[in-house]
């Protein structure tokens, strides 16, 4: 009895297994694989699209279009720069800065055509030599037609 208590023990594992890696071979995968193969050979994204990473807003713009002096509070007669750090590739994205008065009335807005290949930076600044209104404002950064981050700053007496 022993002996064919052990053979149908032995079945049993046996058949499992067997169902364990028919199970596995027969699993669905879905394909997300989110790269392709350049033609030197190098494997990059193959998604095409452009992320916005970071807007800082300051008193100046250093050779490297980053902020300097960064700050959220401004005067009157500050000249208000803006970087826009980028990270993705795509070939002529439309990166728009619109600044807007607390009223929703739009001061200004600029539009770059960029085609960025990983981390990109971008200037944009208004000024306004009779001065600024003292109040809150937004900038309202735009990729391709939708809004994908916003900063607010204020100008103070």
């Amino acid at each position: 009895m022993h002996s064919s208590t052990l053979r149908s023990g032995r079945r049993l594992t046996t058949l499992a297994l067997t169902l364990i890696v028919v199970g596995a071979c027969g699993k669905k995968t879905s394909n997300t694989d989110t790269t392709a193969q350049t033609s030197g050979g190098a494997i990059a994204p193959a998604s095409n699209s452009v992320q916005v990473a970071d807007v800082n807003v300051g008193r100046g713009i250093s050779a490297d279009k980053h902020v300097a002096n960064q700050s959220d509070t401004f005067t009157a007669h500050d000249t208000i720069y803006a970087s826009i750090h980028t990270t993705g590739t795509a070939a002529n994205t439309k990166l728009t800065a619109r600044w807007t008065f607390q009223d929703g009335q739009v001061v200004d807005e600029r539009t770059e055509t960029i085609s960025p290949n990983g981390d990109a930076y971008t200037e944009f600044h208004i000024a306004k030599p009779s001065g600024w209104p003292a109040g809150k404002y937004t900038l309202h950064v735009i990729v391709n037609g939708q809004e994908t981050q916003t900063k607010d700053f204020t100008v103070g007496r």
